[in-house]
């Protein structure tokens, strides 16, 4: 296919009688160039209304590699939108063959959005909390940089032993019956439970920080204590659990125990999460908490337990929602 044709090689002595036939041969090149140029335009213009456009042509859209947002985020493929042509080129909005692009990760069919917000960093403000209201108590956002109103007590506050645990404190009154449940069920798997602490008070959360800011320095303290009127248990929906047979939660022991493994495993059957569950500390801005419950309801509770996702992530998720 490459070179001369062969009959080009023939003998010196042939040439004069084959000099007809030589000569019309002059013609097959240009012959065969356009029959090779008409060949491949019919194959690309045939590509082109099979696909609905080749492969990359003038009004294509660019594509840009995003970089890798972190273990949440998969790579992504952005495709950025190109200047239509005019009515002469392909239209510029017709649907991709190329999936959609996205940056963060997808969420649970059950919630409101397509995609999952960029969660708030870890920081120290004094925002007002999302849907602070008290009726809002399922979806409150208490965290280190969103805090409740000012003179913020819960009106159905009551004695944490109507649900039939030792300990003393307060509980709302929308939290009694399924505390009940668990603290039966818990018993049944040979996890006694009883309560360390339950409803705290503005003033009382400033006294127990800086009890910590004393013994432990304000760095560590922060890890695991809130400031005044950034804690969950003013919320008067949080409980610190404990093994009814004496002894603080706040051990390493008992994060190893049957009671914690037990309402690690469960208890969000009975509409209590646990707020800041281990190796999450960049998410809920707190070191692991084995004893730290929140109730939030036992379908929201379902909800959280199956998306994977931690209590502060999933609630910043809905903060929007109606």
């Amino acid at each position: 296919m490459h070179g001369r044709p062969e009959r080009a090689q023939t003998n010196v002595r042939l040439v004069r009688r084959a000099q007809p036939r030589a000569t019309r041969s002059h013609a097959l090149p240009l012959t065969v160039t356009i029959v090779v140029i008409t060949v491949f335009a019919a194959a690309w213009f045939t590509r082109a209304d099979s696909s609905g456009a080749a492969s990359i042509g003038p009004w294509d859209p660019t594509v840009v590699s995003t970089p890798n947002r972190g273990p949440d985020h998969a790579d992504s493929v952005t495709f950025l939108d190109a200047p239509s042509p005019g009515p002469a080129g392909p239209s510029t909005t017709g649907p991709s063959s190329a999936p959609p692009a996205t940056a963060v990760a997808p969420v649970p069919s059950s919630s409101p959005t397509a995609t999952t917000p960029q969660l708030p960093a870890c920081r120290y403000a004094d925002e007002p909390a999302v849907h602070a209201a008290y009726d809002d108590w399922q979806r409150t956002i208490v965290d280190t940089m969103s805090r409740l109103p000012k003179g913020y007590v819960p009106p159905d506050l009551v004695a944490v032993s109507r649900a039939g645990l030792s300990g003393a404190g307060s509980i709302r009154r929308i939290t009694i019956a399924d505390l009940k449940v668990l603290a039966v069920a818990g018993r049944k798997a040979g996890a006694r439970l009883a309560v360390e602490s339950a409803y705290r008070s503005e003033a009382r959360q400033r006294r127990t920080f800086a009890g910590w800011v004393r013994t432990s320095g304000e760095a560590e303290a922060t890890r695991f204590s809130a400031r005044a009127g950034h804690s969950e248990h003013q919320l008067g929906t949080a409980i610190d659990f404990k093994a009814a047979s004496g002894g603080s939660p706040w051990t390493p022991e008992f994060a190893r125990s049957r009671h914690a493994r037990w309402l690690a495993a469960n208890a969000w059957r009975f509409g209590w999460i646990q707020s800041y569950p281990p190796g999450a500390e960049t998410q809920t801005c707190y070191g692991a908490e084995a004893w730290h419950y929140r109730y939030i309801g036992r379908d929201v509770a379902a909800e959280v337990h199956a998306s994977g996702m931690t209590l502060r992530a999933w609630l910043w998720l809905h903060a929007s929602a109606d």
